[in-house]
């Protein structure tokens, strides 16, 4: 063969050799997509997932949780944000659909869900077992479930860390994560130093006459009360876990806390005129606190990473000659830290509900 010849071979060689390395080199980036990476959850799933561009929380606390991580990869909310809320979530968020989610009676919008096509959904972990559903809907449109475990305030650091870590965004996640850790251990330090005989009691009003509750069973609230040096009035059977239990006037009576707060306009705009509370040393006392609300709920309903910073709010409403932060700053470097938002003082004084001063 002559030289010319073996150059012509070998390029002809080359020239299939090329296109099978790239058919092989698409191959396996299938194959990476479609085997993606597993992930073990935070209810000890082993889920396999691929790259993650867009969530879909099915409750809302996982939807401000992932908001807080990365607005850009939520792609809906699962009920819609209130005005006040909006002045304080990122334009492209504001818009984004209401999707819904498996709580309370809701069930998602499907069709929405569908057309968004979520790379991964994130469930809270406790609602497996009472949602078969949920699984079994999802895994028809293939979109992959991972579960959140959020129960307590002191779940969340690992919490923020595990969707960091789903997400690709651990160095934020960790950023949040160590802000509640730290928070935490703040807390703990505050109310270790109070007696127990010394705690100021506190009844948490749920409805238009204040006479349902959560009781001391339920740590959406009562692991906040005891960290914020608080001693939750309303004690219940440990197996009587059953959120918003209603009581008798007599009873909250018999309570007579020092302290209510509560999340229902309507019952606070008529505590102090109503006769019916009238005995209450609370309401004598000028006792009774809004538990602020912007952009979600500080305290419960829904319980989320607020309570982060609702924690410092009830410590600071109980004691405060005692307690050794300063709320308004406090205020305002949680908003800036967890939601990209700066406020001022006059701003803070307005979201924490106090007179200026």
């Amino acid at each position: 063969m002559t030289a010319e010849g073996s150059k012509a071979k070998n390029r002809s060689r080359l020239f299939l050799i090329v296109p099978a390395i790239c058919i092989l080199s698409v191959m396996i980036s299938i194959g990476r997509q479609v085997h993606g990476r597993e992930i073990t959850d935070m209810a000890g799933r082993t889920v396999t997932i691929g790259q993650v561009k867009k969530v879909w929380p099915a409750y809302p606390p996982v939807a401000f949780l992932v908001y807080a991580v990365d607005p850009s990869l939520l792609v809906g909310w699962t009920t819609p944000l209130s005005p006040e809320a909006k002045k304080y979530i990122r334009e492209p968020q504001q818009k984004l659909p209401v999707v819904g989610g498996w709580f309370g009676q809701r069930t998602p919008n499907m069709e929405n869900l569908i057309a968004i096509k979520p790379d991964v959904a994130l469930v809270w972990d406790q609602t497996l077992a009472v949602t078969p559903n949920m699984l079994e809907m999802l895994n028809k449109l293939n979109i992959p479930v991972l579960a959140v475990r959020i129960f307590f305030l002191s779940d969340y650091p690992e919490a923020f860390r595990f969707v960091g870590n789903v997400l690709d965004r651990s160095k934020r996640a960790n950023e949040l994560g160590g802000y509640i850790e730290q928070t935490i251990k703040k807390m703990k330090a505050f109310s270790s130093r109070i007696p127990n005989e010394k705690k100021i009691s506190v009844y948490y009003a749920v409805g238009a006459d204040g006479l349902t509750s959560d009781c001391d069973h339920i740590p959406f609230l009562d692991d906040v009360i005891n960290l914020a040096g608080g001693r939750n009035v309303y004690k219940c059977q440990p197996s009587d876990r059953m959120v918003g239990k209603k009581i008798d006037q007599e009873r909250l009576i018999l309570y007579d806390p020092d302290v209510i707060v509560t999340q229902d306009e309507l019952f606070f705009s008529n505590v102090y005129t109503s006769s019916r509370y009238r005995l209450l040393k609370a309401v004598r006392n000028r006792k009774v606190y809004m538990i602020p609300k912007t952009p979600f709920n500080w305290l419960n309903y829904p319980p989320s990473f607020m309570r982060a910073l609702g924690v410092r709010w009830l410590a600071y409403t109980l004691y405060p000659t005692l307690y050794p932060g300063n709320i308004r700053k406090e205020t305002r470097q949680f908003f800036k830290l967890f939601l990209g938002v700066d406020i001022g003082d006059d701003e803070a004084n307005k979201i924490l509900l106090l007179k200026k001063g």
